[in-house]
């Protein structure tokens, strides 16, 4: 049993970008720690303790050749994904989860990303590949793909401009002289990292590439390259044809995706191994009293205030259980209301605690994975 994977009011997490994934896949394949950096790699992919992560420096995954040919009888019906002509190999990773399979293989091409992204187009829409969508803006292209021959079989071919040149000449005026800083780029469009006055005169440097350059609070920034700037708008639109500038170059990523040949196998509900509490800010402890907790979560609203989810079980009867809820509920001061049930089995608790503004329901129910226990369901909301 697991917690509702999507919480309407608790802050979402955000997802790692490609382009973090080839620059780190990048230094692991030519620098130095590459150890570290493929564990970081692995880390960042993993996406529960049950995810099977495999990263590959500078080859492809043997898994992306068992996707596509898992039901190949002969040599006549394997198939290959279809590479851009000129695209530099940096290397791959395998993501193995119950509900399917997903690869990610990463590139460094020359060439503008619209061209590139038509030639990809051209070349995946040819049996047994189709494309079958795509989108685009200034610094990105994607194009959508599938399969006629593989069922479940599906991908995007991602092409994102990369920074060219690697660094940037940033002139400031100081005690009355021009000073040229050599400042290195670390996004396709960058940005100072510091807040000015509307002559560009620098009030705050902010922690960066930047600050490592030598930039001062005082100094005042004259040209980027060599445009000269003079007010915040000439700043953006010289940074921003930085992301043109040089020989066109993209980083191209292919996610291939292959949906489980079958429906995944039911997990066995488990308790956990080490004992996992509430925490401290959760509301009403006395009421969850020993019940066994399998997750919680708990964070700010988008309303405003806090929401709290928590999903528990115990071996104790129904009634026991509802029993111990409601009276914990009561000694600390809630209002407890008993819903009709939805389905049968099933009890839902409205609760409120009126002088903190909280607000939610308990659903108490026999665990749909396990008959030998009870689950206890919280959502509380406000405050």
């Amino acid at each position: 049993m697991r917690l509702y994977r999507a919480l309407p009011f608790i802050v979402a997490l955000v997802l790692l970008g490609t382009t973090a994934i080839a620059t780190v896949l990048a230094f692991r394949a030519t620098g130095p720690g590459s150890n570290a950096a493929t564990t970081m790699m692995e880390r960042w992919l993993r996406r529960d303790a049950t995810a099977g992560v495999e990263v590959y420096p500078g080859i492809l995954p043997p898994a992306l050749d068992e996707m596509l040919n898992r039901d190949a009888t002969s040599l006549r019906d394997r198939i290959t994904l279809p590479i851009a002509p000129g695209a530099r190999l940096i290397g791959s990773s395998y993501v193995h989860e119950p509900d399917g399979d997903l690869v990610s293989v990463m590139y460094d091409i020359d060439g503008d990303i619209g061209t590139i992204a038509q030639a990809i187009t051209d070349q995946m829409n040819k049996a047994p590949w189709t494309v079958f969508g795509g989108d685009g803006e200034e610094t990105l292209r994607t194009v959508q793909f599938g399969n006629t021959q593989v069922a479940g079989v599906q991908g995007r071919a991602i092409i994102e401009l990369n920074p060219n040149p690697q660094d940037y000449r940033l002139t400031v005026s100081r005690d009355g002289r021009d000073t040229m800083l050599t400042v290195r780029r670390t996004a396709r469009t960058s940005t100072v990292g510091a807040t000015m006055q509307p002559n560009l005169t620098v009030q705050r440097v902010d922690p960066g590439p930047t600050s490592r350059a030598g930039l001062r609070l005082g100094d005042r920034i004259v040209k980027i390259n060599d445009t000269p700037v003079t007010n915040p708008q000439e700043l953006a639109v010289a940074m921003q044809a930085m992301a043109h500038s040089g020989p066109p170059r993209a980083a191209l990523t292919y996610f291939v995706a292959a949906a489980a040949a079958g429906a995944p196998a039911p997990e066995p509900f488990i308790t956990p191994k080490t004992a996992l509490a509430l925490p401290s800010t959760f509301p009403a402890p006395a009421a969850w009293r020993g019940l066994t907790v399998i997750s919680y979560a708990w964070g700010p609203q988008q309303s405003g205030g806090l929401g709290f989810e928590a999903s528990m079980a115990s071996k104790s009867p129904s009634a026991t259980v509802m029993s111990q809820v409601r009276d914990g509920l009561a000694a600390a001061g809630w209002q407890v209301t008993a819903a009709p049930a939805q389905q049968a089995g099933v009890t839902q608790l409205q609760i409120t605690k009126t002088d903190q503004g909280l607000s939610g329901q308990v659903a108490i129910a026999p665990n749909p994975d396990d008959s030998a226990y009870i689950q206890v369901v919280v959502q509380i909301q406000g405050g």
